[in-house]
């Protein structure tokens, strides 16, 4: 099986998963390169559509710069532009969003797993006003397979966000759980893509949204 089929194989099981559910793609593109020997930088852009991709849903720009603290502890920070499409109100029903953002990183393994937790504290500045939100995220990688020499990883993380004033958290905002594959494409390109369970906390039952989430990582050498 070549890389392409396989990649178009996760892609058609993910899709397939969700053939009785609305389709939400959420596409991300990351560049990433070393500045010395402790820094880095990485620039993420990410697309999320809708209806079976019929909808422009959002856009996310995020320059960032990693500060390699020690073996398993990373600093970054950086900020971000969101600008949001909200179809309840019909098509032209945008806004944006800068947000500035730290994040401290933690990474261990046990045994053949390997364990990275982060937690990131944004500052929103949004149409609507000023806000604070804290993401907190715990992955677990682990080899999966081989395909053509190629090593294929499973990949699972639960990133939860919660709002906050100050450091005081206020309530849930959305939690995200995911799972899916990750594997090399060549020396440069680094794929990966799996289902994402989406719980939002809107409304007395909250908002439920199944998204296929794939990741296309570029790796400067």
């Amino acid at each position: 099986m070549s890389k392409f089929s396989l990649a178009l194989a996760c892609a058609v099981l993910a899709f397939g998963a969700l053939s009785a559910q609305e389709a939400i793609s959420h596409n991300s593109l990351f560049a990433v390169g070393d500045l010395s020997g402790k820094w880095t930088y990485r620039a993420e852009t990410h697309f999320v559509r809708g209806d079976f991709m019929k909808q422009s849903r959002q856009l996310i720009l995020r320059p960032a710069f990693i500060y390699k603290l020690s073996k398993s502890i990373r600093l970054s920070g950086g900020l971000s532009y969101l600008y949001n499409a909200s179809y309840e109100g019909g098509p032209f029903n945008t806004n944006e969003e800068i947000n500035f953002w730290e994040q401290i990183d933690f990474s261990h393994q046990v045994g053949p797993i390997r364990f990275s937790h982060w937690l990131r504290h944004e500052q929103r500045h949004r149409e609507s006003g000023y806000t604070e939100r804290l993401r907190i995220r715990s992955r677990a990688d682990a080899f999966l397979f081989e395909v053509n020499n190629t090593p294929v990883d499973l990949v699972a993380f639960n990133e939860h966000f919660v709002l906050t004033q100050g450091f005081k958290w206020q309530k849930m905002d959305q939690n995200w759980t995911f799972i899916g594959v990750q594997f090399p494409v060549n020396k440069h390109f680094m794929a990966r893509t799996g289902y994402r369970y989406v719980v939002l906390n809107r409304g007395i039952s909250g908002q439920h949204l199944h998204t296929i989430h794939s990741w296309l990582i570029y790796r400067f050498l």
